[in-house]
């Protein structure tokens, strides 16, 4: 008997004019996929709603994959479901009780849409090709983009590069944020490393490096923290997987060890504050980045302060997705801005019904994580994907980076969570179709 998991579609291609057969969803679904991931990064110029190419791209694809589905009557999985339901009907809530404009409705319109690209993904339980388009796409769009725009800010074509008198020297690129073009770069990495590609060696290298400059021009403290977090973690499970779980554990360990040296013994023999004063007076990218770092650190206590009040002095149902700065505003409160954290911001905009969407969701891909750390996944999926147990490590990347601005609506984040599904359910599979326990 054929297992599941090598079997393609095996109905007659359609005929299409002059008998040439056409060309089947499946085949399209790829390459529309492949399409989208190379465009994640061109988020500038925005359209209207900040929507962009790479949308256009994600509904195309959701409607492909529904023909498809349909037409071959998959029994569907919509992973994560159950939190991004409760985080849309947190937001749609709150929305209704707090009187907020219709504009707001454009945002619960985005979570759906991204839920249904990691939905539409995810189908590549039933054909590798999508997961192979996704990550050779993201493989070799990061590292060719990374140096293109290395290349612009040396030569400082700011147009290309995003440069603005509002961050600094520091590079958004085509993201429209440094924040947000740092934690593409760094997810990027650790797909790269998880896909071993580009496969030669020394071409995958250079690629790193390219990121990482990349990563250093965009100033983004944030980035280079769940950068060091990502680079532990990784040799963490590399040994783990190698030599077991107590070399894994010893990584860890001595990672933990050196950190409270560092907290404990080192830092407070250390003048932070003239640190940061000569790094303010150095060259523009240190002034930017390392030298700002005290300013933002007392803006973010700021937002948590004024957050924690707002919630306090509000009701259990949110006051409407993208409405913190407004109901700052309204209120009066000496520091307006958005909540920057995603945990802050969950709570406040879209209540208790929306926090607890939201663990729902970081429950989900916890345990989707797991399953890939100790698990195989199947052959024509390890060719994709030879240690997909990396890619767990964005979880907890992700879940910091989240501390320090909002990540449920970055495009990247649904397409890793959209892989992670679709190897997860081919794990399962395996294991259906073995007779085994599922892990």
């Amino acid at each position: 008997m054929t297992s599941p998991l090598h079997e393609t579609v095996a109905r007659p291609a359609a005929l299409g004019p002059g008998g040439r057969p056409a060309r089947q969803a499946q085949d399209v679904l790829p390459a529309l996929v492949g399409g989208t991931v190379c465009l994640l990064p061109i988020l500038t110029p925005a359209g209207p709603g900040n929507t962009a190419l790479a949308d256009v791209g994600m509904a195309a694809s959701v409607v492909v994959a529904l023909m498809w589905a349909t037409r071959e009557r998959f029994q569907l999985k919509f992973p994560y479901i159950l939190g991004t339901l409760l985080l849309v009907l947190g937001g749609g809530l709150a929305a209704l009780t707090a009187s907020a404009p219709p504009s707001v409705a454009l945002v619960l319109v985005q979570d759906a849409v991204l839920f249904l690209w990691a939905a539409t993904l995810a189908l590549g339980r039933h054909n590798v090709a999508i997961i192979t388009a996704a990550t050779h796409a993201w493989c070799r769009t990061a590292p060719v983009f990374a140096g293109v725009m290395v290349v612009a800010y040396l030569i400082g074509l700011d147009a290309l590069t995003g440069v603005s008198a509002r961050d600094g020297v520091r590079a958004s690129y085509t993201l429209g944020d440094p924040n947000l073009a740092a934690n593409y770069l760094v997810v990027s990495l650790v797909l790269m490393a998880a896909c071993r590609r580009p496969r030669s060696a020394g071409v995958r290298h250079t690629g790193y490096a390219l990121v990482l400059l990349a990563i250093v021009f965009t100033g983004s403290n944030g980035a280079m923290f769940t950068l060091l977090i990502a680079v532990v973690l990784c040799l963490a499970l590399s040994q783990l997987r190698r030599r077991g779980a107590l070399a894994g554990a010893l990584v860890l360990m001595v990672t933990a060890l050196f950190a409270a040296v560092l907290v404990l013994v080192v830092m407070p023999r250390v003048d932070m504050q003239s640190l940061r004063e000569q790094a303010a007076g150095s060259i523009p990218l240190l002034r930017d980045s390392f030298g700002r770092s005290a300013g933002s650190t007392s803006q973010r206590a700021t937002i948590l302060s004024e957050g924690t009040q707002l919630f306090l002095d509000g009701n259990a149902t949110g006051v409407g997705p993208a409405r913190v700065k407004a109901t700052l505003e309204a209120t009066q409160a000496p520091y307006t801005k958005e909540a920057h954290n995603d945990y802050l911001a969950t709570l406040l905009e879209r209540g208790v019904i929306g926090a607890i969407g939201l663990i729902a969701l970081v429950a989900a891909i916890g345990v989707r994580c797991v399953r890939l750390v100790i698990g195989t996944v199947p052959a024509p999926y390890s060719d994709a994907v030879p240690r997909a147990w990396l890619l767990a490590v964005l979880a907890p990347v992700m879940a910091t980076a989240a501390t320090f601005y909002e990540v449920l609506h970055f495009r990247h984040m649904w397409t890793w969570l959209g892989i992670v599904a679709a190897l997860v359910l081919a794990l399962q599979d395996q294991h259906r179709a073995g007779g085994e326990d599922v892990p």
